[in-house]
């Protein structure tokens, strides 16, 4: 009947052969531990002497995330500045103007590239995508509808809208910034 050894008594018994082959002729061979030593045993076998600060596990270290899980403290899209860029933008550009089809789609345009040039220049918006949205509708008595509708996050996306009354046409420009994970 034989005698068989755990696996894994197997596999040291290997290593330690591989060791003592590698190390022939050497003199800095290491002395055979026990496999059931602990890991102070061994670093005692191994090195002689005193155990070694480093040899141990750190008591004191704290693991950080290397990604991010969201925008940090301080950094969440801003709003009231971005309100006063649409301010700003709208009232320069549409400032005593009057309606007319044809220069309301050129002035739609201009205005949105405008704040989303601006809002690209700052810089200050890291791993934020934004999206501008500008309508501008003429001012005749009927009603108009504008809605918007997004899937996000609400601890970290925000939206600003501001709306221009210029007498005879009303201007909406939105800008939705959205973190991207």
């Amino acid at each position: 009947m034989s005698h068989s050894k755990p696996k894994t008594d197997s596999v040291l018994e290997n290593k330690r052969q591989t060791q003592a082959r590698e190390s022939v002729g050497s003199a800095n061979a290491l002395p055979e531990v026990k496999s059931d030593a602990t890991p102070k045993a061994s670093v005692l076998a191994a090195g002689g002497g005193e155990l070694h600060a480093e040899a141990g596990p750190a008591k004191d270290v704290t693991i950080y995330n290397a990604y991010n899980m969201g925008p940090a403290f301080g950094n969440k899209f801003p709003c009231p500045y971005i309100r006063y860029i649409l301010q700003r933008v709208l009232t320069e550009r549409l400032n005593s103007k009057t309606y007319t089809a044809a220069d309301a789609v050129k002035w739609t345009r201009e205005i949105a590239d405008e704040i989303n040039l601006k809002m690209k220049g700052q810089g200050q918006y890291p791993r934020y995508k934004h999206v501008v949205n500008v309508m501008l509708y003429q001012q005749n008595g009927a009603g108009c509808f504008y809605g918007a509708r997004a899937i996000w996050d609400q601890l970290s996306d925000d939206y600003v809208s501001y709306v221009f009354d210029g007498g005879s046409f009303v201007c909406i420009a939105s800008v939705f910034g959205c973190y991207t994970y």
